[in-house]
């Protein structure tokens, strides 16, 4: 950022003029919103979309179209909710702090979002929304409450941004919005790759997709199994307090994947975790040789003539729910899913269906990195053509 600091760092060649710090209420209209009383069921199955805390998985991806619950004019008649326009910017200001989006047709929102309109010959809105999105750690920062963090309306009635003038608004919002498209193209060419091996999965564990030999020639049919026959379980002791302070080059993992890195390992070859303990129970990973797990979690590795991959790709098709024990902290052991009846084909054919599904999800990888490298582009052009 240049010294007079009301000039980005990046800019557009064709404007030099400095941007003007600006009261937020005397560039754009705010507004709030309320929750028609619930004991009435008319207020409610309307026709008016009706952004609350139930949508804030909504936010942060652009336009706003759908929400959870819909109100009806009696609900806004009858409560101090207030119909916002079309392209109207929204902000949350507790549960998912900072989010923002902007409206695409007319809507109320809940107490916990703010809203704003822009005045048209002043601020862009989609300019605003990602001046929202830079000050999002800020507002986290300033939340307060012990449950449910908040902040309160009279920070928002002294909100000041830095603006320029508003063709260069609406061309820095015009080329973001580019970068966001390219974002959301790439997340939705990740799911549909999840969709077709999704796809291939079932057909290949229920036997509707067959491989054959090179010349042709059929594989034996399936052979009916116990898990325990194809696969072995080993355990670790390890605890997160005991690598607290350990730091090295080799990987451990937990119930939600890599932790960090530390100086010994447990395991030397690639193998399978599977979490025995907690929320994400039943959840697998394929991990790397010459690492280790917690203790909250199993280790699985294939006997003889089973593909690692194929059994990877066999306990996510196998549905743990019903060998899980505890009411209060869900738990399986793998004396009783080692049990399970499973089909199983030959190795040949294990090996020729796992570098099929293995081969889907170095796609996957690919493209999650390329969103992760869009992501962090954007991010630093944020940093960069804002002041």
């Amino acid at each position: 950022m240049k010294k007079n600091g009301q000039i980005p760092e990046l800019r557009l060649k064709e404007f030099n003029n400095p941007w003007k710090l600006e009261l937020l209420e005397n560039i754009a209209k705010r507004g709030s919103g309320h929750t028609p009383n619930k004991k009435h069921k008319n207020y409610y199955n309307g026709d008016i979309k009706w952004v609350s805390l139930a949508d804030s998985k909504y936010l942060d991806d652009g336009f706003i179209n759908e929400t959870t619950y819909q109100i009806s004019e009696e609900g806004i008649r009858n409560s101090s909710a207030v119909l916002h326009d079309k392209g109207s910017v929204l902000l949350s200001r507790d549960a998912g702090i900072g989010k923002s989006a902007v409206m695409k047709s007319k809507m109320a929102v809940s107490q916990h979002f703010i809203v704003w309109k822009p005045h048209k010959d002043k601020l862009d809105n989609w300019f605003l929304y990602y001046i929202l999105q830079i000050y999002k750690p800020e507002f986290e920062r300033i939340a307060i409450g012990s449950t449910i963090k908040t902040i309160g309306l009279p920070y928002f009635k002294k909100l000041k941004i830095k603006v320029p003038e508003l063709e260069e608004q609406q061309k820095i919002a015009s080329f973001l919005s580019a970068v966001d498209i390219k974002i959301a193209q790439l997340q939705r060419k990740k799911e549909l790759l999840e969709e077709y091996k999704k796809g291939g999965m079932q057909q290949i564990f229920s036997r509707q997709l067959r491989f054959t030999k090179e010349d042709g020639g059929a594989y034996p049919d399936w052979e009916e199994k116990r898990l325990g026959e194809v696969a072995k379980k080993e355990s670790s002791s390890i605890s997160a307090n005991k690598i607290e302070d350990n730091f090295g080059n080799y990987k451990i993992y937990g119930a939600t994947g890599l932790i960090k890195c530390i100086d010994f390992y447990e395991v030397g070859e690639d193998y399978i975790s599977i979490v025995k303990d907690g929320a994400g129970v039943g959840r697998t990973l394929l991990c790397e040789a010459e690492s280790s797990v917690l203790g909250t979690l199993d280790i699985i590795k294939p006997k003889k003539d089973v593909n690692l991959y194929f059994l990877y790709s066999l306990l996510n098709n196998l549905n743990f729910t019903k060998y899980i024990t505890g009411s209060t902290i869900p738990h399986i052991y793998f004396k009783d899913y080692s049990k399970a009846r499973i089909k199983i084909p030959c190795i040949e054919e294990q090996t020729q269906i796992s570098h099929f599904l293995s081969a889907i999800d170095k796609k996957i990888e690919v493209v999650q990195s390329q969103i992760k490298h869009t992501q962090n582009f954007k991010k630093g052009l944020l940093q960069q053509m804002f002041v």
